[in-house]
């Protein structure tokens, strides 16, 4: 197998694992951070600096260097696979990701004998490709995985199980030949390279558009769509009951600079799990900006009165007064939907002056658009 045609592999992978980083973290984690998001930009940087690392061994025409970062590459798909534990929920082990890529790589660079290194390499692969079926597994439980953007991961994920199956099953079925890893090398490098561009189409839409997830309110596109279609609706049926709730944090920018970006970002999570929970789940929620939360729902005055009581209440005992120094309060605005003639950016505005009026009271409280 010629030089030049792992070496431009290696290329394709870096270039390819370098343009996936900076789209899952400038469109995806910057956009809408979560510890899901933050796990898959760690799981891109491991396979950039990996990557890197390879080519720099194959220019430098140094073995150890390019064993080493082929080991770290292959603990990619782990860090992944706890991306989509976090994003369930559960505990998402990100140190069994770091701790592969680590041990992979000693091993890689340990091995001397060719043979043993070439059992090596495939018991390797077929590590990665275990974790790229729990990958799919977590994907068959996620409430968007019919989503044609979660596919590509799918079918990528899928493939990569059968290709380390594959790999192994042919290194074990002939082992005279179990150090010729020409043709396995050129398969890793293919598929890694499609792994890593099926893996960023589908995360970005995981990070930057799905609405699922249990402690995150929609994106804010897509809520505009779902929350105008379903007023559109409403206002043809001549539903009367339905409201658009504005619910914000009181004094934000006095929040983040006693916090601190991370205590304010667990916050502002603490913040919208507790809208989140509190209204119904057939409620639309959209965030367009960290520490406010516009809710679009039908409900009685009487029963959305309860709620906007709770979440108030909720969101007062929320643990943060330590590393704040200040007693957490929200302020909630709201509006008839039939008073802004069921259009969306109207009753928002309306909503948002009527929760301004409330911060202004003092905060802690909630101010209704009266006729």
């Amino acid at each position: 197998m010629p030089d030049d045609v792992l070496s431009n592999l290696g290329l394709a992978q870096a270039t390819v694992a370098t343009l996936g980083t900076v789209m899952i973290i400038g469109l995806g984690f910057l956009h809408r951070p979560s510890r899901s998001a933050l796990l898959w930009s760690l799981a891109f940087v491991l396979a950039m600096t990996s990557t890197w690392v390879s080519v720099t061994g194959a220019i430098l025409d140094d073995e150890t260097v390019r064993r080493a970062g082929l080991g770290l590459m292959l603990g990619a798909p782990a860090l992944i696979w706890s991306g989509f534990r976090a994003r369930r929920g559960v505990a998402s082990l990100p140190w069994i990701g770091g701790l592969q890529a680590i041990l992979t790589a000693i091993v890689f660079v340990s091995v001397v004998d060719v043979s043993a290194y070439g059992l090596a390499f495939r018991l390797a692969f077929l590590a990665a490709a275990v974790f790229a079926g729990l990958t799919l597994a977590e994907l068959r439980r996620a409430a968007d995985r019919l989503e044609r953007m979660a596919l590509p991961l799918t079918i990528v994920s899928a493939a990569f199980v059968a290709l380390g199956a594959g790999i192994l099953i042919s290194g074990l079925s002939a082992p005279a030949t179990i150090g010729d890893l020409a043709l396995p090398r050129v398969l890793n490098g293919l598929a890694m390279l499609v792994f890593l561009v099926c893996a960023t189409v589908s995360l970005l839409y995981f990070t930057s558009v799905s609405p699922s997830g249990r402690r995150a309110a929609s994106s804010w596109p897509h809520f505009v769509v779902t929350a105008s279609d379903r007023l559109r609706r409403a206002a043809q049926a001549r539903e009367e009951s339905w409201a658009v709730l504005t619910v914000r944090l009181d004094d934000p920018q006095q929040l983040r600079s006693a916090a601190g970006e991370n205590a304010w970002m667990r916050l502002v999570e603490d913040f919208e799990r507790v809208v989140v929970e509190t209204f119904p789940a057939e409620a639309d929620l959209g965030r367009e900006t960290r520490g406010r939360v516009v809710v679009v729902l039908a409900r009685p005055d009487s029963v959305l009165r309860e709620q906007v009581r709770t979440v108030l209440r909720r969101i007062t005992e929320l643990d943060g007064s330590a590393s704040v120094g200040v007693q957490l309060s929200a302020s909630v605005g709201w509006v008839a939907a039939e008073m802004g003639g069921f259009d969306l950016p109207t009753l928002i505005a309306d909503a948002d002056r009527a929760a301004a009026e409330a911060t202004l009271q003092g905060g802690d409280r909630w101010q209704r658009v009266r006729a």
